[in-house]
């Protein structure tokens, strides 16, 4: 799991947010300590529109410790990533689960 937390920790990125550019021209992927990608509207409507599933895995482990953003109230954690490196993350976390 030290793998997976620390490609993560590498790929998280708070500057993929870039709230002067257009809505539609800076997409923003979130990945899901359950193991979901979702993708939404970047710029200044971030966090501010629906944010829609891209990709959803089912997980038998927690991974909610090895994401940098917790969701308040909720055992749910993730991390602004790139498309590519969510599904890189996405991948090692399928992986590491099939581990006994």
């Amino acid at each position: 799991m030290e793998s997976i937390k620390s490609y993560i920790d590498k790929s998280h990125n708070l500057d993929l947010v870039q709230p002067d550019e257009s809505p539609n021209g800076n997409t923003i992927f979130h990945i899901y300590s359950n193991g979901e990608i979702t993708y939404q509207k970047g710029g200044w409507a971030y966090l501010q529109r629906s944010e829609f599933s891209s990709s959803c895995v089912s997980l038998k482990k927690n991974y909610n410790n090895i994401f940098p953003i917790k969701v308040c109230g909720s055992s749910i954690s993730y991390a602004i990533v790139s498309n590519n490196d969510a599904q890189k993350i996405q991948e090692m976390m399928v992986e590491f689960d099939k581990c006994k």
